[in-house]
């Protein structure tokens, strides 16, 4: 399409042989001008006659030296629509005795010099078709009107022949305000010879810029488009539904994968987002699997109690309805977190973020369970930095200080300190850090407490009815913030997570 539009517009936007012509127009009107005022001072002579005022034209103007043009008439003035058999008074046009020229064909000139060009003077003649007729609309005018010419200068430029135009000018010579002779001065315009010495050099350049475009718009589509339209068949495929995460898996383009420029790395920040989609299918089938397994033992301990207190009429009921009290009381425990996880996602994912002060949130929260505690023996330490401005969901940011705290606080039970500290340097990460004085974490579990549905409490850390995805909720609320979330061994003794955010 670029280079359609480049040759149009080099096919429509010249106007060169209108200009040309227009100049042509004015320059004969100018010599006609100049031929009106040498002549009149010998017409002012009213006794001489036609032949007498022939002759002193002749004298007057056949110096070639004072006049080298020679397409010049001066005529009779008579008040006719045509002036071709009035008295002439001065013919230019009459044979003038001169060196033998040779004379070449414009054909033959054009042909020797552009023997090695024969591309452009082709691409030429058909452009030259076509501006021929665009340049008759642009040029051609109404033949002179003889009688018109009494008061004021004519002019007209005809077609004089297929490829020519005919520039004609027509000046009155006034004696006393009255018309006594006209001037007639003309030049044959040769177009094709004009367009093709115009443009000649033009049509080369132009031929230069078309490859030049054509090279590059095929090294652009075989090092963009075509590697980017592979991309998009990869990913515009269409999936099934029986192993959607395995089939994604496919999608890179190696070609693409090893380029450093801006399509390499939109490639590769496609593909990972593909990975992203599969890491979210294979969590929602792991989440499915884990979820039919923890709701599993409830049931079964439920089932089992049931049959047992049926089969054995000496069994202690409330004993057993207790059992089978706990046991439905884990599993509305355990539904209720799978639900709360499931919020989290939607909000994590759709919910807008919002400026708010954490310092604030965490001296309200920590405030609330060192009242809540305060008749035990665990002690909670703050050491927070006012006036943190972060840009998140507060309420969830709320929630992972809640899960820390409390887990705290089981591991601390019955005696034992908490430290809860928040502190942010000049662009730099805020850094939220709840440690506490408990058992610790074994090494070799310090990244599966963070996994979907783990627990690992005895003694005194036990919780009823423990879900084991409260750390895994954090985790996921810090890491859509753009954090991380770490457990290292505290000072304390026992365990200390570290929020960066």
């Amino acid at each position: 399409m670029f280079l359609i539009a480049l040759w149009l517009f080099f096919f429509s936007s010249d106007d060169f042989v209108r200009n040309d012509i227009l100049n042509k127009k004015n320059d004969l009107q100018l010599k006609a001008s100049f031929m009106s005022k040498i002549a009149r001072p010998t017409f002012k002579n009213s006794k001489a006659t036609d032949f007498q005022l022939m002759l002193d034209m002749y004298d007057l103007f056949d110096d070639p030296q004072l006049l080298p043009i020679h397409k010049i008439k001066i005529y009779r003035y008579e008040d006719k629509t045509e002036i071709g058999r009035d008295f002439v008074y001065y013919n230019g046009t009459r044979p003038i005795k001169r060196l033998p020229i040779a004379v070449t064909p414009l054909d033959a000139i054009g042909s020797q010099g552009q023997k090695n060009k024969w591309y452009t003077w082709d691409i030429m003649g058909a452009l030259f078709s076509y501006y021929r007729k665009l340049s008759d609309t642009r040029v051609v005018t109404a033949p002179i009107v003889p009688k018109r010419s009494k008061f004021n200068p004519q002019y007209h430029v005809i077609k004089s022949g297929e490829n020519t135009y005919d520039i004609r000018v027509l000046a009155p010579i006034k004696v006393d305000r009255k018309t006594v002779a006209l001037v007639e001065v003309w030049e044959d315009y040769d177009l094709k010879n004009a367009y093709f010495s115009r443009n000649s050099l033009r049509v080369q350049f132009l031929i230069g810029i078309s490859l030049i475009t054509l090279v590059f718009g095929l090294a652009l589509a075989f090092s963009i488009a075509f590697p980017l339209r592979r991309l998009s068949k990869r990913l515009n495929r269409k999936l099934t539904p029986s192993d959607m995460a395995e089939q994604m898996t496919n999608m890179s383009v190696a070609k693409l994968a090893s380029r450093k420029d801006e399509i390499g790395l939109l490639h590769n920040n496609l593909i990972k987002l593909t990975k992203q989609i599969i890491r979210l299918f294979k969590d929602k089938e792991q989440f499915a699997a884990d979820v039919s397994h923890e709701l599993k033992n409830p049931i079964a301990s439920i089932i089992a109690h049931v049959e047992n207190n049926l089969e054995n009429e000496n069994i202690n009921k409330n004993s057993a309805l207790l059992k089978i009290k706990n046991q439905a009381l884990r599993m509305n425990k355990l539904v209720s977190d799978i639900s709360e996880a499931a919020i989290v996602d939607h909000e994590i994912v759709a919910k807008k973020r919002e400026k708010f002060d954490i310092s604030n949130i965490v001296n309200d929260i920590a405030t609330h369970y060192i009242d809540e505690i305060k008749n035990s023996k665990v002690e909670i330490n703050l050491s927070l930095q006012k006036n943190i401005n972060f840009n998140g969901l507060p309420d969830r940011i709320a929630q992972i200080l809640i899960n820390l705290i409390e887990n705290a606080i089981s591991f601390s039970h019955p005696r034992g300190t908490i430290n809860i500290s928040l502190s942010k340097r000049w662009r730099k990460q805020l850094i939220l850090i709840v440690e506490d004085s408990g058992p610790g974490i074994p090494n070799n579990m310090k990244e599966l407490i963070f996994e979907r549905f783990f627990t690992s409490r005895s003694g005194h850390s036990v919780v009823k009815n423990s879900s084991g995805l409260g750390l895994f909720m954090c985790r996921e609320i810090v890491e859509a913030h753009g954090g991380k979330i770490h457990v290292e061994t505290s000072k304390l003794g026992g365990a200390k997570f570290v929020v960066s955010l």
